[in-house]
Formats: structure tokens, C-alpha cells, sequence
């Protein structure tokens, strides 16, 4: 969540302020104003689905203000109110969601990646197609918003020539051994012309050499099957790479770090509803200081501030079956003075969480 800008409340006592939230906001600070009536307490509360809850409470001349960390999000109805004899300011700041332009952002790269492609689309067309016919066809349809040079169309015509072509070739290289018979055939002539100025002796001479040819033919596949064993390995590994960059890595401005391990299925779940979890929490060291991976999952409502802000900032927007890992700075923790003795001050957290239930708070 990122700051966007400022949000003020005046509350008078005896009075209700109840509003359907349209933007995200947070409030920040409660405090009293420069009159002060009593030294009695004054609370702040509020209500949240039927329910209300106090915010703080402010005693002139010993607690005249109190620092709150209380996101709202869009669509849930407030209410705030104010009892004792004094008027309080509530102040904070609108909100938004940087994962949203985090996907916007992902859109418009995937967008602008997508490149026409003429050479596969001009295959479409029949052989012998001439350029001006295709111009003509693509300005009458309008189908296609890219301009194809013509460059582009005459490449494609290159195209059916160089596959003939590459055909030609292939057939001319597959008959490795038609090519040697010719061979055979002058050699024969050269013996018929010799058998008439020299002796017949050496007609067996010239009839060894063809025999030793004969080996070197039987080799030549040998040589070729050894790549294509070497190939199949290779070809079973990729997919293995392809698979690791599937986890997303969002890093925050507030210095949370949200690694997706695995999406899971279903609705992602939003303040308010009542979440499961596993989990498994360690410091930076590896050492676990607390988990839960068996038993009754840990449950907790979304956003009301019942957990550590990083995990109400770090959970949300996860699905069921869906697992993550948590890299949460010590001012979204348990700050300066830490939990002893497990966790020290100024505590960099490190969870490994997976959600199980995911139910709508009624």
C-alpha cells in the first residue's frame, strides 16, 4: 500500500459520522484539539459490521494524542463516534493497492511484446499470390492493424522458393551412395581402355579398390546416431528450467518482500473474512521461533489488526491452497523492542505461509 493523500475526520461528542468507504484510507493519529473541557477520558470508537470496537481513549494533560495504524478498504460501512466532553481530530491518509499497477504494468508489457508476424500470416495465402492482391484484400477486410511492407511480402515469396530449394537439397543429400556408382562407372571405362594398351594382369588391382570403399559406407551412420542419443537428455531438462521463474517477487516501498510460491484456486480473500493459515516463522538465521503446520489452522479476520501489519498487508489477495513467503522488515513486526526470547529487537521476520480456509466475516 502506498500513499496517495490526506484524509481528516472532526469528531464531535454526541455525535456519529457513518460512511460507505469508496476510496481506501488509513488513519494515522487521534488527537485532542487546543480546548479542553475535563480531564476525563474521551474515547474514540467505531463500528464496523454491527459491531463496535474502541479506537483509543485520550486523557487531557497525560495522553492528548495516540498514534493508530487503522486501514479501511472500499466498500466496508463505518461509523465513528466520540464519548466524553472533548473534540478529537482523526487524520491519516488515502490508499492504494500497488499491486494493481503492478498487473497494469505486466498488461501493457504483454501488449506491446506481441509482434505481427507477416511471414506466417502471408503462409495463409495460396502459392503464386501476387503483393498487389494481398494489399488489396487486407485494405478491403481491415483486419489487421500492423502495415505489412513490402519487403514483408516479397520475403514471403523468398520463403516457398527457399523451402523448394532446401527440398532439392535434401534429396540431393540422401543418396550418399548413388554418388559413388559413377564413380564406379569411370573407373570401369578407365580399365576398359588400359585392358587395350596394357595387360590383363592388372584388372584384379583395380577390382580391391571398390571393396575397400565398401567399410567406409558402413560407418557413416554410426557417426550420425551418436548426436541423437547425445540429444534426448537435453531435451528432458528444459522443461525443468521453464518451471522455476513461475514465482512472482513483489517487493514493497514500506520494505515488505512477497515471494508467490504456488497461486491456488478459488476467490483471493479480502479484509474483513475470516482466514486459516499454516505457517512456519524464522529469523533471518533459519532458526523457527514459533509455526503451525499440524492441528487446527491459525485463524484470524483480515485487516482488523489482529496479527502483525506484514502479515495483514502480505496475506491479502492470497487463495486457497495458495503459499508465499514473507520477508517482513522489524517496523511491520515486532519493532525496536522485538518479543523476547525468541525474537530480538529490530527483527527481520521470514514466514512461510499457506492458506486453507477462506470465509466472508459475518
Amino acid at each position: 500500500m502506498s500513499v496517495q493523500g490526506f484524509w481528516g475526520l472532526v469528531c464531535n461528542p454526541g455525535k456519529t459520522y457513518s460512511q460507505v468507504v469508496s476510496a481506501p484510507f488509513r488513519i494515522a493519529m487521534a488527537s485532542l484539539t487546543e480546548e479542553v473541557k475535563e480531564n476525563k477520558r474521551t474515547i474514540v470508537s467505531v463500528v464496523v459490521d454491527n459491531k463496535e470496537y474502541v479506537l483509543c481513549t485520550l486523557i487531557p494533560n497525560k495522553i492528548e494524542q495516540q498514534v493508530l495504524d487503522i486501514t479501511f478498504v472500499e466498500g466496508e460501512e463505518v461509523t465513528f463516534a466520540v464519548k466524553g466532553e472533548n473534540v478529537v481530530h482523526l487524520t491519516g491518509n488515502y490508499v492504494f493497492n500497488d499491486d494493481d499497477e503492478e498487473m497494469d504494468s505486466e498488461m501493457n508489457s504483454d501488449s506491446e511484446d506481441e509482434e505481427f508476424d507477416a511471414e506466417e500470416f502471408l503462409k495463409q495465402f495460396p502459392p503464386g499470390t501476387k503483393p498487389e492482391d494481398i494489399r488489396a484484400l487486407l485494405n478491403e477486410q481491415g483486419d489487421s492493424d500492423e502495415e505489412i511492407d513490402s519487403d514483408d511480402i516479397v520475403s514471403a515469396e523468398e520463403v516457398e522458393s527457399d523451402e523448394e530449394e532446401e527440398e532439392e537439397e535434401e534429396e540431393e543429400e540422401k543418396p550418399v551412395v548413388n554418388k559413388k556408382r559413377p564413380v564406379e562407372a569411370t573407373a570401369k571405362e578407365q580399365v576398359a581402355k588400359k585392358q587395350k594398351s596394357e595387360p590383363k594382369k592388372e584388372e584384379p588391382k583395380k577390382k580391391e579398390e571398390p571393396k575397400k570403399e565398401e567399410p567406409k559406407k558402413k560407418e557413416e551412420p554410426k557417426k550420425k546416431e551418436e548426436p541423437k542419443k547425445k540429444e534426448e537428455p537435453k531435451k528432458k531438462e528444459e522443461p525443468k528450467k521453464k518451471e522455476e521463474p513461475k514465482k512472482k517477487v513483489t517487493k514493497l516501498p514500506n520494505g515488505l518482500i512477497i515471494e508467490d510460491v504456488k497461486l491456488g484456486d478459488g476467490a483471493s480473500c479480502r479484509a474483513g473474512q475470516r482466514v486459516g493459515m499454516r505457517y512456519i516463522g524464522k529469523l533471518t538465521t533459519g532458526k523457527v521461533f514459533d509455526k503451525n503446520v499440524s492441528g487446527k489452522p491459525f485463524s484470524f479476520l483480515l485487516g482488523r489488526g489482529e496479527v502483525i501489519k506484514g502479515w495483514d498487508i502480505g496475506v491479502a489477495g492470497m487463495k486457497v491452497g495458495g503459499e508465499r513467503k514473507l520477508t517482513i522488515p522489524a517496523p511491520l513486526a515486532y519493532g525496536k523492542r522485538g518479543a523476547p526470547p525468541d525474537i530480538p529487537k529490530n527483527a527481520t521476520l521470514v514466514f512461510d505461509i499457506n492458506m486453507e480456509i477462506n470465509k466472508k466475516f459475518k
